[in-house]
């Protein structure tokens, strides 16, 4: 098992892509926490977790809530002892449309959501990696904040997400010394329940999976694994990178 003996956190893991890295996480070994919003969806994946042989650990909140961070990371460290993994990954609804016509509000939120959060809960695990000697950040990025769309006029998100990359590099440099690793996964479109409303349009699927060198969009297992990798000991000289998961997307 990758993760034997191993805690992790990761945020928004009640649906999607947080999901499936909790249960994957935890088939490798990992005792998990994972936090969002919506207790009862938590609960039920801690459930899945705890029936297939697994430790899971539900602890409801929102990443843009300082309060709600620290109870996360202080549920975990007096359930199981100490903090070796954050998943960084939670996210909300994406803002489309013109630049000039976003709202302050908007682009606010937005940035507190897909970027301060990074930021928060990082801040609140780095002290105990640091006590520790060590432990492994990976943050959920996207292509999107790599290079410019025209398909998805998403300009917040994409700021974000642009913040989320060039904020792994300089936690994976400046705590280095710490033995702490930080690296970024950066998926293209992939099939979530953020997304469900405009897959369910045929033409619409058809539309984005044309633009995928490999035929399909991504799937949430898709982009565990990766994240599986790069929490695990077996990327122990891998720090900094940006791990693009996108079907070939980047290399068109």
């Amino acid at each position: 098992m990758r993760l034997a003996d191993k805690v992790a956190i990761v945020t928004g893991g009640g649906t999607g892509i947080g999901a499936a890295i909790a249960r994957t996480f935890a088939r490798e070994g990992a005792k998990v926490t994972i936090t969002g919003r919506r207790k009862e969806i938590l609960d039920e994946i801690a459930d899945s977790i705890t029936a297939a042989g697994g430790r899971a650990l539900a602890v409801p909140g929102s990443v843009t809530e300082e309060a709600d961070v620290q109870r996360a990371v202080q549920a975990t460290l007096a359930t199981f002892g100490r903090v070796d993994v954050l998943v960084n990954n939670a996210g909300s609804l994406l803002h489309a449309g013109p630049l000039h016509e976003t709202a302050d509000e908007i682009w606010d939120d937005v940035l507190d959501v897909f970027l301060k959060s990074v930021f928060r809960f990082s801040r609140a695990v780095i002290p105990h990696m640091q006590r520790q000697g060590g432990g492994s950040i990976v943050n959920i990025g996207s292509a999107l904040g790599l290079k410019a769309s025209l398909a998805f006029p998403v300009h917040p998100y994409a700021v974000a997400k642009a913040g989320v990359a060039m904020l792994t590099k300089t936690i994976a440099v400046h705590y280095a010394k710490d033995g702490i690793r930080c690296n970024c996964v950066a998926p293209a479109v992939t099939e979530t329940p953020l997304l469900e409303s405009r897959l369910a349009d045929p033409a619409v699927r058809k539309a984005m999976e044309a633009r995928v060198p490999l035929g399909r969009l991504g799937r949430p297992d898709d982009i565990a694994r990766a994240v599986l990798h790069l929490a695990s000991d077996e990327a122990a000289w891998t720090t900094g990178t940006i791990f693009t998961v996108d079907g070939g997307i980047m290399a068109q």
